[in-house]
This record gives C-alpha cells, sequence and structure tokens, in this order.
C-alpha cells in the first residue's frame, strides 16, 4: 500500500513525493520499473495477431505486385518470407526485447546525462539517486502503454500514428510506398511528431521537478538541462529515420 501511495503521489504532489523518495524511497524504484517494462511488452503482446495479419498482407501484396514474373522459386521464397514476417519470434519475441533494451538504456542514458551536466551545473547527487529519479518519471509512458493496449484490445486496431504524426504521416500501404515513397522530410518530420503527446509533456515536467529535488537545482537551471537533454536526445534519436529517407529515396530513383 506504501508503494501504491508513492504511486500517487507521483501524480498528485510530484515534488513532495521526490523529497521522500530521495531520503527513505531508494528500494521502491523496482515497482515504476516493473510498470514500464509490462508498459512497453503489453501492447505488443495485445497487437501480435494484428501485427502478424498485417506483415501478412504485405507480403501477399508485394507478391501480387509482381505478379506473374515470379518463378516457381521466388514463389517459394515468397512464401517463406510470409511465415517469416509472420512468426511469433518477429512480431513478438523481437519487438518486446528490443523495447525493454530500449528502455533501459533510456534510464541510464537520462540519469549519465543529468549527473554530468548537473554537476557542471552546481547540483549534488550520485547518480543512483538520479537513476532511481529517471525510472520514477517514467510513471507517465507506463499510463501510455496501458492506454495503448486497452486502444487495441476495444477496437482492434494498431495504433498507425502515435503522437501528432498523423499530422504528416498519412495511410501508408505497400502499393503507396512503392509507387510515391515518403522523402525523408517526411520520415523525419513523422518520427519526431510521433514523440510529442500529453505524456512526453508530463515526463519532461517531472523530470523537471525531480532534478530541483534531488541534485537541489533551481527551477530555471533544472528546467533548461531538462529541456538540453531532450532536444539532444531527439535529434540524435532523428538520425535512423533520415538515413532511412535518404536510402529510400536513393533506391526509388
Amino acid at each position: 500500500m506504501g508503494n501504491i501511495r508513492l504511486l500517487w503521489g507521483i501524480v498528485a504532489r510530484p515534488r513532495a513525493t521526490f523529497q521522500r523518495l530521495n531520503e527513505n524511497g531508494r528500494r521502491a524504484w523496482w515497482l515504476p520499473a516493473l510498470l514500464a517494462v509490462i508498459a512497453v511488452i503489453l501492447p505488443i503482446l495485445v497487437g501480435s495477431p494484428l501485427s502478424a495479419q498485417k506483415a501478412r498482407e504485405a507480403v501477399a501484396s508485394v507478391q501480387t505486385q509482381m505478379g506473374e514474373t515470379l518463378s516457381p522459386e521466388q514463389q517459394q521464397q515468397m512464401e517463406q518470407a510470409q511465415r517469416i514476417a509472420a512468426s511469433p519470434l518477429v512480431i513478438t519475441v523481437f519487438p518486446s526485447v528490443m523495447g525493454v533494451l530500449g528502455l533501459v538504456v533510456g534510464w541510464l542514458v537520462w540519469a549519465g546525462a543529468l549527473y554530468l551536466v548537473g554537476m557542471v551545473a552546481g547540483g549534488h547527487a550520485s547518480f543512483g539517486a538520479l537513476f532511481r529519479m529517471v525510472v520514477w518519471t517514467w510513471i507517465p509512458y507506463a499510463l501510455r502503454g496501458f492506454l495503448q493496449a486497452l486502444y487495441i484490445l476495444l477496437t482492434g486496431q494498431l495504433i498507425a500514428h502515435p503522437g501528432l504524426s498523423g499530422l504528416v504521416a498519412g495511410e501508408q500501404t505497400v502499393e503507396k510506398v512503392l509507387t510515391a515513397p515518403p522523402t525523408a522530410g517526411q520520415m523525419v518530420a513523422s518520427a519526431f511528431l510521433a514523440r510529442i503527446d500529453l505524456f512526453l509533456l508530463w515526463n519532461l515536467a517531472l523530470l523537471v521537478v525531480g532534478t530541483m529535488v534531488v541534485p537541489r537545482l533551481s527551477a530555471r537551471k533544472a528546467t533548461a538541462l531538462v529541456l538540453g537533454i531532450w532536444l539532444l536526445l531527439t535529434l540524435i534519436g532523428l538520425i535512423p529515420p533520415l538515413v532511412s529517407g535518404l536510402m529510400l529515396g536513393r533506391s526509388f530513383q
């Protein structure tokens, strides 16, 4: 019950709760960490039948596009590709493992950045204290994961355009990608807007409050520090879609 009160405290009274966690809650971080891991895996598990169906349809669409040009050997290879694309290993296991690894790496990177830059800004906190604080600030993303899983269950549809990415990304079927592939700019804009939602703003607000409490920085320094780290990590995260967009554009020239 004490841990449940802490979870509610992060929502209702984050500053007081961070102070309590910093003083007496060093072992309580396992609960938000567990919730965050479950929230990463749950939408993947719930949406795995839909993802498998989409993968089979994508391979079948490519097979239809190529039509009679396929030899019997190529036809067999396409059928094998269809089975592989819809396999549990590709649809469920690999995305779940990568999602959890990305979650842990993200926590470590955030804690390390706050530790290094915080010391330069005059903060005083150990890496462990900052790591635990960062894990607690992921409560908004845990809630988002549970809501996404609920949405998939209720609607029977995958979340095609997370965040604000629907503003620039339309329905991307295999036929559309083959005939009019997205540009590098569209892919970067879609990847950036996919990160923007209310849960991000909530997470950043908690990071600012936690940075004010744990390393004891002023509100102005904490805000600048958190926004600066987020911007840097976001720019780094946009490199893969930029490279993919450039390679995709060259392949269709």
